[in-house]
């Protein structure tokens, strides 16, 4: 069984910079390693859980099946990372540059991944249930099937986001990018879509009973076999051009 080289570890100790290092399986559980320089490391399987790698270099690191629950990763750099089936739930993620990273079946439950660079990621099946985040970066990412239950959305730049099949009920996409996302049988029961803009998203199939639609406008959006039961219609400009008005008395209560 590989393991980590000793003298990688003792470098990366003793300095904080350790790139292209061999971590194979390292136990740095609540190490403090703010800034450490580890970008091209092999890291799999390492635990790095409560960590503090605010601002670190991870670049291109190889982190799959890492325990990185409860780390500091504030501003961390991990473009193009990979951290496929990495448990990064709880993770204080803030300003980090994820773009292009790779981020299958990873466990995000819980991040704090406000205001994130995700352009181009990868996440497909991974769980975002709960996590924050409000105004990220995640143009032309994957989430085919991703759980986003109750994630905050608001504000996010999703354009072309890949949600297929993706679970977002209850999530809060108040004022967020939708336009040309893949949301086909996607679930929004309940999911706050206040003002979104939805232009050329595709919507066949997905499901938004009980969704608030307040203010968006559906003409430009792909609506085959999509479900609106129960929906909260206020200023909605419906497929076919009509304004809808019918729950506006009842919307102080969702904005």
């Amino acid at each position: 069984m590989k393991h980590h080289d000793p003298e990688h570890l003792r470098q990366l100790l003793e300095t904080k910079v350790c790139p292209k290092g061999g971590l194979f399986g390292v136990d740095l559980s609540k190490a403090n390693l703010p800034k450490a320089v580890l970008y091209s490391s092999d890291l799999r399987e390492a635990k790095l859980s409560k960590a503090n790698l605010a601002k670190a270099d991870l670049q291109e690191a190889n982190l799959v099946g890492s325990d990185l629950h409860d780390a500091d990763l504030n501003g961390a750099n991990l473009h193009q990372a990979n951290l496929a089936q990495a448990d990064l739930s709880g993770a204080l993620l803030f300003f980090a540059d994820l773009h292009e990273a790779n981020l299958p079946e990873a466990n995000l439950k819980s991040a704090d991944l406000t205001e994130v660079d995700l352009l181009q990621a990868d996440l497909e099946g991974a769980d975002l249930s709960g996590s924050k985040l409000s105004e990220s970066k995640l143009r032309g990412a994957k989430l085919i099937r991703a759980s986003l239950c109750g994630a905050d959305l608001s504000k996010a730049n999703l354009s072309e986001v890949d949600f297929s099949e993706a679970d977002l009920t209850n999530a809060n996409l108040k004022g967020a990018d939708l336009s040309k996302a893949v949301l086909a049988r996607a679930k929004l029961s309940g999911a706050n879509l206040h003002r979104v803009n939805i232009h050329g998203a595709d919507l066949s199939e997905a499901d938004l009973t009980n969704t608030n639609l307040f203010g968006i406008d559906l003409r430009e959006a792909i609506t085959e076999n999509t479900q609106f039961e129960n929906a909260i219609l206020c200023n909605t400009i419906l497929p076919d051009g009509t304004v809808e008005y019918r729950d506006c008395e009842d919307d102080a209560e969702v904005e």
